[in-house]
């Protein structure tokens, strides 16, 4: 199976640099910037604060993507 996703990554024109940042630094970095950003935020109801930091913390990638689809309207004068 490994040299089956090789195969077409190299196809792809994708390297080892490139499937590092592609699944290891794009999530992370998406991961710290949600958090941040969670962090220094007023939110309208204090407890958001809270669930959204606790999701970004225990879903890294999918709670990052889902509080900057979702947790941006929860905020205060947004």
């Amino acid at each position: 199976m490994s040299t089956v996703l090789s195969a077409i990554l190299l196809f792809m024109g994708l390297g080892g640099l490139e499937v590092m940042f592609l699944f290891i630094l794009l999530p992370l970095a998406i991961t710290i910037w949600a958090l941040v950003d969670a962090i220094k935020s007023d939110f309208k109801k204090d407890i958001n604060k809270l669930v959204w930091i606790i999701v970004i913390i225990c879903f890294p990638f999918f709670g990052g993507i889902l509080y900057l689809l979702l947790g941006k309207n929860q905020k205060v004068g947004f």
